[in-house]
Formats: C-alpha cells, structure tokens, sequence
C-alpha cells in the first residue's frame, strides 16, 4: 500500500511522484532477481507470467484483460499457444464426463 492515501500511485517514488524505472531496474530489481537464485529477466516478464496463469487457471478473458489494460483480441492474438492448451484441457474434461456418463 502506499504510504499516503491521497495519491493514485500505488508504488511512488521514496520523495513522491513515479518510480524511475531504469534505476529501480539496477537498483532493486536485478539484484532482488539474483538473491532468488533466478535467470535473468525482465520487469515485463511478469506481465506474460500473470497473463499465462490467468489464462491456464481457466480465468474469463474479459477479466483478465481488463486487469492488465488490454483488450481479448490482444490476448487471444498474445497468448493462442496457451488458450489452446486450454482447449485440449476442456475437451478432456468433457470427454471424461462423457465416459462417467456412460459408465453410470
């Protein structure tokens, strides 16, 4: 949470205003990658991270286009591998249900 209530900025900077990202980069983020014992990446990795378990975990895309500011047509242009994945999963999951019902 921010420290002060009546700013939109969910992380500013330690005198106010926006982080600068190229020194949060050197200052924090590549040294916090490296103390967990990770390969390098990059601060938007984590946006396809977020967007490839949301996605995986079966969340709507309107929704999880909605929390990442970008639309269902860019996700699905984005992230097809994975929602085929998707697929596959729900058409296992149908095909199990059929077997249930007609072993029972």
């Amino acid at each position: 949470m921010p420290p002060r209530i009546d700013t939109p900025i969910l992380f500013p900077a330690a005198r106010g205003g926006y982080l600068d990202i190229e020194k949060f980069r050197h200052r924090h983020w590549t040294p916090a990658v490296r103390a967990a014992g990770l390969d390098h990446r990059r601060l938007y990795d984590c946006r396809h991270t977020f967007a490839t378990w949301a996605i995986e975990n079966g969340e709507h895309l309107w929704y999880v286009a909605t929390l990442m500011g970008t639309s269902v047509t860019q996700l699905e242009d984005t992230y097809a591998r994975w929602l085929k994945r998707t697929d596959d999963r729900l058409r296992e999951r149908f095909d199990a249900y059929d077997a249930r019902a007609a072993s029972g």
